[in-house]
């Protein structure tokens, strides 16, 4: 199951993964102590998460994508 993965991956963060129209989903993942949204990726499709390897270079690419968003808040409090 995609979502227990995806949950699993990225504790303590809380993930909330939703299916979508046309074979696609979405992930959300959200700080606990805060609420604040540390990712939003909508439109993914399904149909390219078929085997273990898929699914784990897409934990990747979140966790990649996360940090990267994390870097620039930073930034940008700093700049502030």
């Amino acid at each position: 199951d995609i979502q227990r993965v995806l949950e699993t991956a990225f504790l303590p963060s809380m993930c909330e993964c939703v299916i979508g129209a046309g074979d696609t989903f979405s992930v959300k993942l959200t700080k606990p102590e805060s609420g604040d949204i540390e990712l939003y990726v909508a439109g993914m499709p399904l149909s390219e998460l078929s085997t273990s390897r898929s699914i784990a270079r897409l934990v990747l690419s979140l966790k990649e994508q996360r940090d990267l968003m994390g870097k620039m808040e930073l930034s940008m409090k700093r700049l502030g």
